[in-house]
């Protein structure tokens, strides 16, 4: 039976009927939000996750504390953002509180559902984590907008990864000389190919070229990025990306190349689900970027710099060679295509895909 104050305290309640619902072997660890800073959280709903995968949650807890964020890079703390096997919700759960980290509209009307802005875009396969400071206007905005570039960019990649629409139908893609639904890839063979359809195909393959009619603008794909390490950062670490938030709402235009490249390889095994990784530097020296985004997904590895962090970073069209650093620090073995995303030129994509031999 809760007491009166546990039924008019909204917190208090969540937390009581948060306990009573757990199963005998289910764990919970309650922690002082006075006490311990976001990342120690993350870092206990990490453990907890692995818990449930037969890893020891102590060993867990050590690894993230000290092993695992010296392996990237000692002057950055690192967030791991990711899958975990349950909902999670970054923000002010309570609507009275909550306030719009990219527009700053306050109240409950503002808001909807829990699950109404995700975090790290659904097309993308997160389905488990939320931001709730993300009004429904932004939201709607950021679909509509800047995400919906990033999506069109990867729309065969997500047909023919077997990806699903919210409504749990598969996905289907169609361009100028090809189309795809249901498993079943048509494509218009070019006159200029010396492949001819009867002889079929060699055994090493054919690599064909799918040419887009969705129109994507790079620089908007860019804002789509960083919008999502803005979405999942905590509260608390928010404010020194102000003048980054308006240039991903579209309130800054810089000029061309005054942005730092992206880093990506598109190339690696797949994953079902994205993850995000962000490193913020703790020290005040400008030779490395104050703030780092990692996005994983699909096949696709994109590496980038936050930009517009005034007072902490050199300007943005110097900030190429920092970030040139990391990367060289981070991935000395690794080779990424280094592309200019500040082109708000409109284009139309190709997709390179093998199709025969081993593929």
């Amino acid at each position: 039976m809760l007491s009166s104050y546990a039924q008019t305290c909204l917190p208090l309640n969540a937390v009581i009927q948060s306990i009573n619902s757990l199963n005998d072997e289910e764990d919970v660890v309650l922690l002082d939000g006075d006490k311990y800073d976001n990342k120690e959280v993350m870092i206990w709903i990490q453990a907890l996750a692995g818990k449930q995968k037969g890893h020891n949650p102590i060993d867990t807890i050590h690894y993230l504390k000290y092993d695992y964020p010296a392996t990237y890079h000692p002057r950055h703390e690192m967030y791991l953002f990711t899958d975990l096997g349950f909902d999670q919700y970054i923000g002010e759960w309570d609507k009275d509180k909550r306030q719009c980290r990219f527009c700053h509209k306050q109240g409950p009307g503002h808001f909807g559902p829990p699950k109404n802005s995700h975090a790290i875009s659904y097309f993308l396969g997160n389905e488990r984590l939320f931001c709730l400071e993300e009004c429904k206007t932004c939201n709607n905005d950021f679909g509509k907008g800047i995400e919906q570039h990033l999506a069109n960019y990867y729309e065969y990649y997500r047909s023919a990864g077997n990806r699903k629409s919210r409504k749990g139908k598969p996905l289907t893609s169609e361009g100028f000389n090809y189309n795809y639904a249901n498993g079943r890839l048509e494509y218009i063979i070019p006159t200029e190919e010396t492949l001819k359809v009867n002889e079929g195909l060699p055994p090493e393959g054919i690599m064909i070229h799918l040419d887009s009619d969705k129109p994507v603008v790079l620089h908007n794909c860019y804002r789509a990025l960083v919008k999502y390490v803005l979405a999942c950062l905590p509260s608390s670490m928010i404010s020194p990306f102000s003048a980054t938030i308006e240039w991903v709402r579209g309130k800054k235009h810089p000029g061309h190349h005054h942005l730092p490249p992206v880093y990506r390889i598109e190339t690696l095994p797949n994953v079902q689900h994205p993850s995000l990784c962000v490193y913020i530097r703790k020290d005040d020296k400008k030779d490395l970027p104050y703030c780092i985004g990692e996005l994983r997904f699909m096949e696709n590895l994109y590496v980038f710099a936050l930009p517009y962090c005034k007072g902490h970073d050199v300007v943005n069209a110097q900030l190429s060679q920092p970030l040139a650093t990391f990367v060289a620090q981070r991935y000395p073995n690794h080779h990424f295509t280094i592309e200019n995303f500040c082109d708000d030129e409109e284009k139309m994509i190709t997709s390179h895909v093998k199709i025969g031999g081993n593929d």
